[in-house]
């Protein structure tokens, strides 16, 4: 909160202060490059300044130029500000049409930002499990040792998954890193069970896996996010991986995305539910009747 009459907000920016002093110009600037490095969906979040008692329509116009939304009360110029800055305040029909177009990439902006045109799903170890676990496949008719695999059986006959990861699935390119496939690979082999197994198989043709540093370097706030709590090493390479080709994340690991939160690093992500591997444990289990 910046306590400053509009007059003087004006003349700030006008270039009329004490050496050194910032104006709302320089300060727009900053939020707008900081928004830059935190992107929400892949876009740059939408930097609004508020004035609650008003501003000149000349630094409303500067601000909205260079991407700030201004809300608040549009005032009439002061005489000073006319007289200081005829430049800005005698626009031309080339100045008016830089305007509308500004309008128009700002309604673009907010579309994408809404219908965001991501082709490209990266895969956490928790979706290939829920994709190829006998429970999401039809067999969530058991009442297990475990008490946990018993309560997600019960909740993927209420909300199956597969259906969901499958229209999810549809029309896009699905990819995962090396630590992800090697990790979920190492899992399928060790609790899987036989069909199981085969359905790894068929998900191995569907997703291109990649190296995990594929993309380049990792931006500064990604690159600094401290392995603690739910943040996990692997969760932070696969996340990161997606991030960096631009891909939305499919996981259930929403402790992961909470806890990086906390840190102030967002992910583009998809969450379903969790859902284990079952196929081996069904022999010990007890069928019922649905």
């Amino acid at each position: 909160m910046i306590a400053r009459n509009p007059k003087s907000l004006s003349a700030l920016s006008a270039g009329k202060a004490s050496y050194g002093a910032r104006s709302i110009l320089d300060q727009a600037e900053d939020y707008l490059e900081c928004a830059k490095l935190y992107p929400c969906m892949y876009q740059p979040p939408k930097v609004i300044f508020e004035f609650m008692s008003g501003i000149e329509e000349n630094l409303a116009n500067k601000l909205k130029a260079i991407g700030i939304i201004v809300k608040g009360e549009i005032l009439p110029n002061s005489v000073y500000i006319e007289d200081c800055d005829d430049s800005w305040s005698s626009e031309s029909s080339d100045e008016e049409s830089l305007c509308n177009q500004q309008s128009s990439l700002e309604q673009v902006s907010q579309c994408m930002e809404e219908h965001p045109k991501i082709d490209t799903l990266n895969l956490d170890v928790t979706a290939m499990m829920a994709y190829v676990s006998n429970m999401t496949n039809g067999h969530c008719n058991y009442v297990f040792i475990q008490e946990v695999l018993t309560q997600q059986c019960a909740w993927e006959a209420e909300r199956p998954v597969k259906p969901v990861l499958e229209r999810l699935f549809e029309g896009k390119s699905l990819v995962c890193c090396r630590t992800a496939w090697d990790d979920f690979e190492k899992i399928v082999n060790t609790l899987g069970g036989p069909m199981e197994k085969v359905r790894t198989e068929e998900l191995k043709k569907m997703v291109e896996v990649f190296p995990d540093d594929y993309g380049g370097d990792d931006d500064y706030p990604r690159h600094n996010l401290k392995v603690r709590g739910h943040v996990r090493l692997r969760s932070k390479i696969i996340f990161n991986f997606g991030h960096r080709i631009k891909a939305l994340t499919v996981s259930a690991n929403e402790g992961f995305l909470r806890s990086s939160l906390q840190q102030g690093v967002t992910y583009a992500a998809f969450i379903h539910e969790s859902r284990a591997l079952t196929e081996g444990k069904e022999s010990t289990a007890k069928k019922i009747e649905l």
